[in-house]
């Protein structure tokens, strides 16, 4: 009897540990973010402090192009990415802000092309370095 209740409780322990492990470090999309920098582009701003803006911890961040794969955000910023590219590795129409941490991607926001095309001055963005550049 107790074999069976260590083997049971072992066994949810091994589903909670593979379920954190596959959606643990998991990059969410955060679509208050993207709106907020598009209508400051919409409004005429032409660099966006991203320090401003976000309510999270970062270490980094990069902007990336259109049809960029997942393989290449992670080489550029030497992290693991787990989550949605948003189609971006097949979209001309979007750019994709990726935020990381700890070596993990943590949050992302799609920003849209027709509003302008996004860049950065200084290469990788961090919170000392969080100016986004908007044409």
């Amino acid at each position: 009897m107790l074999q069976k209740w260590l083997f049971g409780i072992g066994g949810v322990v091994l589903m909670f540990t593979m379920f954190f492990l596959f959606f643990g470090n998991s990059a969410s999309e955060d679509t208050l973010l993207a709106k907020n920098i598009m209508e400051k582009a919409n409004n005429g701003t032409t660099v966006v402090s991203l320090n401003k803006l976000t309510g999270f911890d970062w270490e980094k961040a990069q902007i990336f192009g259109p049809y960029t794969t997942k393989d290449a955000i992670e080489e550029t910023m030497d992290i693991q990415f787990k989550g949605s590219i948003s189609g971006l590795d097949v979209r001309e129409d979007i750019f994709l802000l990726v935020f990381a941490k700890e070596g993990h991607a943590i949050k992302t926001a799609v920003l849209y092309r027709n509003i302008g095309d996004y860049s950065t001055k200084n290469g990788m963005l961090t919170p000392d370095n969080d100016l986004l550049s908007i044409k």
